[in-house]
């Protein structure tokens, strides 16, 4: 998952925007940024709200038609809050770029599984009316992914499947949510 995050970001032009889910992945995208030495004002990490971050970019995607949404989510969050996908859908966000990291698990409280292994993502994202879907299992698939979607309109629904593994050390935000809040608000009212 954190290799996703990472290549993703690559991909990302500076105006871009982001919003993952909670636990794990807000902390690897807050770590990536860090890492890359960039700013974390461009995301906005869903503290505590697991399964309403395709909602919070939807949002977001909806009043800055012009600069591109990454929604970074997870297999449990996409299946607490199933209904967000087909809102979307609905709405038709042309700049939102849906990504589904499917690790088949809830792993930021433990590992669980979910029952991600039996559903086709593709085929509900497409059911829903993602106007693309892709599907990646890889860095190489992933790459390849990217690539197409700098071209295509959306909404866009990108699921990779990785592996159920994550860093012992991984760090946590060393900014409050009130501080991400702050410099989010004051990013897209630029």
């Amino acid at each position: 998952r954190e290799d996703v995050v990472n290549i993703v970001c690559d991909h990302a032009k500076e105006d871009d925007i982001f919003v993952s889910t909670t636990g794990k992945l807000s902390r690897e995208l807050f770590e990536a940024r860090a890492n890359k030495g960039q700013s974390h004002q461009s995301d906005f990490l869903t503290v505590g709200s697991m399964g309403h971050s395709c909602m919070i970019a939807l949002g977001i995607a909806k009043e800055k038609k012009d600069r591109r949404v990454f929604c970074m989510d997870g297999d449990g969050a996409v299946l607490m809050h199933t209904g967000s996908v087909a809102v979307l859908g609905a709405n038709q966000p042309k700049n939102l770029v849906h990504v589904l990291v499917n690790n088949g698990a809830h792993e930021t409280v433990g590992g669980m599984p979910t029952v991600s292994k039996s559903i086709d993502y593709q085929l509900l994202a497409k059911a829903c009316g993602y106007q693309h879907m892709h599907l990646a299992s890889n860095q190489e698939e992933l790459e390849k992914v990217l690539a197409e979607v700098e071209t295509e309109e959306g909404p866009i629904f990108v699921e990779v499947r990785t592996n159920l593994k994550s860093r012992a050390d991984l760090g946590r935000p060393t900014t409050t949510p009130i501080q991400n809040k702050d410099a989010f608000m004051a990013f897209l009212n630029r």
